[in-house]
């Protein structure tokens, strides 16, 4: 009844003291959802810290779903602090645990905008690892990309993939994870 008493589901995931925001969720090279905090940034940004989240389903290709939090992309690739045994168990469990919120936000989420029901679909998940992709906008698709790019490409790779996008030399299909996730090196 004029939207009231419909929930919006939020797309901030607390785990172990950090926030994560999931700020993309994709399928079959299309962006299904980009988040409100994105859709404030110039359009020439390019947001380098988002991590990658693989969901493969029984039906197809995965969902793939995209989050920030600088706390945990501070400890993940900053040199100066010093990997421990037990920083890496820490991140291990963070990743499962935000990977396992981000899944029940894509459950709902799709099922909610989209009337996609893919609460028994979704199998499983695998956590990429930081440096994997930049977020993008890409004018001619009047929206927000999570463009693969990985450590051994040139810093500019994400603007010249997102410029061969925007002029049609490439789609965005072959510059974002459609059905893996996305290469490290």
């Amino acid at each position: 009844m004029f939207g009231f008493f419909k929930k919006k589901h939020s797309s901030a995931i607390t785990v172990s003291g950090k926030t994560a925001l999931v700020v993309s969720i994709t399928r079959n090279g299309e962006v299904l959802y980009t988040d409100d905090a994105v859709k404030k940034y110039p359009r020439d940004h390019l947001e380098g810290k988002v991590f990658e989240v693989s969901f493969p389903t029984q039906s197809g290709n995965p969902y793939f779903a995209y989050y920030l939090c600088d706390e945990y992309y501070v400890e993940v690739t900053n040199p100066n602090i010093q990997g421990t045994m037990q920083m890496a168990m820490g991140t291990s469990a963070f990743r499962s645990e935000v990977s396992q919120k981000m899944g029940l936000f894509v459950a709902q989420y799709l099922k909610s905008a989209l009337g996609i029901d893919a609460s028994k679909e979704i199998v499983n998940f695998s956590h990429n690892r930081a440096h994997t992709n930049v977020l993008a906008y890409i004018e001619s698709l009047d929206d927000w990309y999570p463009i693969q790019h990985c450590d051994a490409e040139g810093d500019d790779a994400s603007e010249l993939k997102a410029s061969k996008v925007n002029r049609g030399v490439l789609t965005a299909s072959e510059v974002i994870a459609v059905t893996d996730l996305s290469p490290t090196g």
